[in-house]
This record gives C-alpha cells, sequence and structure tokens, in this order.
C-alpha cells in the first residue's frame, strides 16, 4: 500500500494571469487528432506550479508552431529540414511560453498563444533533440519516474 507524509496543505494554481512563463514538458503523448490527424499532446507544468495541456498537430499549416516549439526548448531549427518527432524525446524539456486565460466548461484554465525562443545568452538545456527523419530513436522512459 502506498504511503506518504503529510504535510500542510496548499492549494496549487489552477490557472496563472496571461504573461510568459518558463514551463516543462512533464508528459507527451503520440495520438490523433479529432480531424485524424498525427498529434503530440503536451502536458505541461509552469514554474509556479500550475498544469496545462498544448497540441502539435502534424499539418502543414501547423509546422510553423512545432518549429517555434523546437526553438523554444533550445533546438536549432534548419528550414527545409525533414525531421522526426518521438513524444517521448520531447519530456523534459524546458522553454518559455505566452500564457492566455480562456474558459472552458464554467473553469479558466491557461492556453499557449506563443512558444517563445530564447534570447540571446539564455539557455533552455533540452533533454534531447528531434532526430533527422532517418535515425531510430530511444526507448520510452521507465514507468519509475514520476508523472
Amino acid at each position: 500500500m502506498p504511503s506518504y507524509t503529510a504535510s500542510t496543505p496548499t492549494e496549487r494554481p489552477d490557472f496563472l494571469d496571461p504573461g510568459d512563463y518558463q514551463v516543462e514538458v512533464i508528459d507527451a503523448i503520440e495520438t490523433v487528432s479529432k480531424t485524424g490527424h498525427e498529434m503530440i499532446e503536451l502536458k505541461l507544468r509552469t514554474s509556479p506550479g500550475s498544469y496545462l495541456y498544448d497540441f502539435l498537430v502534424f499539418i502543414p499549416n501547423a509546422f510553423w508552431k512545432i518549429d517555434s516549439f523546437r526553438a523554444a526548448t533550445g533546438e536549432v531549427v534548419s528550414p527545409e529540414e525533414d525531421v522526426e518527432i518521438t513524444a517521448d524525446d520531447l519530456i523534459g524539456r524546458t522553454g518559455k511560453a505566452r500564457l492566455s486565460v480562456e474558459e472552458y466548461n464554467g473553469k479558466k484554465r491557461n492556453k499557449v498563444t506563443a512558444w517563445l525562443p530564447p534570447k540571446p545568452g539564455e539557455s533552455t538545456a533540452p533533454k534531447s533533440t528531434s532526430k533527422p527523419a532517418t535515425q531510430s530513436q530511444p526507448a520510452r522512459r521507465s514507468d519509475n519516474e514520476p508523472f
């Protein structure tokens, strides 16, 4: 049976005021959009502790967003390069995102409105990088890792 040591309860923020925040990808799942397109669902944790989701959809008119995410998390994006992205490779990446607040089913939540590239001299230290489409990808993370 799981156990833990109790502490003083604190309230985790459900959403943050609009602004630019450091976020970490804590989970990423390869899935299919409602319209049948390949996509990666990102679960993000903000530096103040709230959680939100963002989606990288693999259709030509959304490639700019994937490039923005890659650049914001420290990857060098080269135009015309064929890139293969595996969801597991995105877990642990950090970067800066511009968040807005939207209301959904009567509850407020954050939404990523832009992925922001690092400023000169600012480091994001990505956990890994996407690979050219011809290279193999590492195995899925261990079940013993949190989240």
